[in-house]
């Protein structure tokens, strides 16, 4: 994880060539095509959005709140997309922690959906925790949580695609 501060002498080009934020790693892959490809998306989005910050952060003639509202709904949006799908595929695999996981996903949406509403009142600093906190979550969440629903999933997929009958999202 790269963390740097911004200051005279780091330039916006600086910024956008910096190695990424958060980068995907392999060893977090479940084998399952869609989840893994959302996973992969929610962490560019994560970098995204810690790059959107220093940029604008770097950038003293725009409102920082202003140019980051865009960047922070889509990532809060695709959150929610996410854990729909993941949740629809652990109710019809019949994983049986599935209230457990979903109640994961709702403190964690929870504290998204407060701090894109107070957005407006945060400092810059406040708006890197934010993001630090995404990263943190992301990969703890997709580490432990989400590698418990893995095997019983892709069994299902399988399952079903023996069948004739593969699971769609």
């Amino acid at each position: 994880m790269v963390l740097y501060s911004v200051s005279k002498g780091i330039s916006l080009d600086d910024i956008r060539k910096e190695k990424k934020f958060v980068e995907w790693d392999s060893k977090f892959e479940m084998g399952i095509e869609k989840i893994d490809s959302q996973h992969k998306k929610l962490v560019e989005l994560c970098d995204g959005l810690y790059k959107k910050i220093m940029e604008t952060r770097a950038d003293s003639s725009s409102d920082w709140h202003e140019s980051m509202k865009g960047a922070l709904k889509e990532c809060a949006d695709y959150v929610l997309v996410h854990f729909r799908d993941e949740e629809n595929l652990m109710k019809a695999a019949g994983f049986p922690a599935l209230a457990e996981h979903k109640r994961s996903h709702e403190m964690f949406t929870k504290k998204v959906v407060e701090t894109v509403k107070s957005f407006s009142e945060l400092s810059i600093t406040d708006a890197i925790q934010f993001v630090r906190f995404l990263h943190e979550w992301i990969f703890t969440h997709i580490a432990h949580e989400d590698k418990l629903f893995a095997k019983p999933c892709r069994d299902y997929i399988s399952e079903r695609e023996s069948l004739g009958e593969p699971f769609s999202f």
